[in-house]
């Protein structure tokens, strides 16, 4: 059943930071206005307003299954990998469904939002569009009421602006990456996607986003929520690179996490169907049936999945600017990445 608490503080964004919005986000140069949310301030179009008390109080069950990410932080590969321990490894069922069938996305309904606020003309759909995508322009909350158990649940929404009850009810496994590598991979989806797509350089984009003046930012504030309850038994926190580096000992420490068991083949065969190459070939976890609404000429949805790509994007200026700042908010946050030790937290 639904609460009706209080949800988080909403303010206005500052007008100049707003202009700058619409100026380089094209699907939001005619958005009515932004607001900021919570103590951290989290950046979001004014048309997401009505959900966020909805969200706020909406229903938790024990048997929820939360994958939350800040965006483009690895959620589509720990999605897959969750739903296939849960299932017992049901590749065939896995490859039947498309993730977004399988999964439940609370915050993605920006599109559907922002084609309905007043004023606004970013995106409107056709009757027969609606059904076809309405996965991602249905307020999660809707869909999340109907479904059935156990509902597995996806959001970018940082902790704060979920239900308070949600860590002492139901399983939350989060995942962190370094936000170099965050950065890039976001200004490319920010770019493929008609909402917002973004049209400067990635330079501009990088300033914008250490400025937290992109959709969702900050991003430290984000995981800093998640890191302070890593302790918890609802709660595994796991970082992108372990993914990478360690996947089979990964998939154990999550499997553990959900009492379930496989043998060392069952794990060898996940692994190999988790590999990026194979993963990045899966239709049933592309965005493919998308491929008609997407910026033609971009990235595509699940890109290289790189640990350091950031290097092919960042100069040195940038790379200087970005280690004093990464130093600066690990220091307050006490947050310890894998790929942070050596060439960032001692300066």
């Amino acid at each position: 059943m639904a609460s009706n608490r209080n949800c988080p503080e909403i303010r206005e964004n500052g007008e100049e930071e707003s202009t700058e919005l619409r100026r380089l986000f094209k699907g939001l140069e005619n958005c009515p206005g932004f607001v900021r949310v919570g103590p951290a301030g989290y950046l979001f179009s004014v048309a997401f307003e009505p959900e966020i008390k909805s969200i706020y109080n909406m229903e938790v069950r024990a048997t929820d299954i939360y994958v939350a990410t800040f965006p483009r932080s690895g959620t589509t590969w720990t999605q897959e990998m969750v739903w296939l321990l849960l299932n017992d490894l049901d590749y065939a069922k896995a490859a039947s469904l498309n993730l977004v069938d399988r999964y439940i996305n609370v915050g993605i309904s920006i599109w559907g939002l922002a084609s309905r606020a007043k004023g606004a003309k970013i995106l409107k759909f056709k009757e027969e569009d609606k059904r076809k995508y309405k996965q991602i322009i249905t307020p999660g909350c809707e869909l999340l009421a109907a479904a059935s158990d156990p509902r597995f649940i996806k959001t970018h929404l940082p902790m704060c602006m979920l239900p308070p009850n949600l860590i002492e009810t139901a399983k939350i496994v989060y995942v962190a990456r370094d936000p170099r590598d965050v950065v890039v991979s976001l200004y490319h989806f920010y770019r493929l996607m008609p909402v917002p797509q973004f049209t400067g350089d990635f330079k501009t984009f990088w300033n914008m986003f250490v400025r937290d003046n992109v959709i969702r930012t900050p991003y430290f504030a984000h995981i800093k929520e998640a890191w302070e309850l890593r302790n918890h038994p609802n709660m595994l926190f796991l970082f992108y690179e372990e993914l990478k580096n360690d996947l089979s000992n990964t998939i154990k420490r999550t499997a553990k996490f959900f009492n379930k068991e496989y043998t060392d083949e069952q794990i060898s065969v996940l692994c190999n169907h988790l590999n990026i190459n194979n993963f990045r070939h899966n239709d049933s976890v592309s965005l493919n049936f998308l491929a008609d609404v997407f910026i033609p000429g971009e990235e595509p949805f699940i890109r290289k999945g790189k640990v350091g790509g950031w290097r092919d994007y960042f100069d040195d200026e940038m790379t200087v600017e970005c280690e004093q700042w990464m130093a600066k908010k690990l220091k307050e946050t006490g947050i310890q990445f894998p790929v942070f030790s050596n060439d960032v937290t001692k300066k």
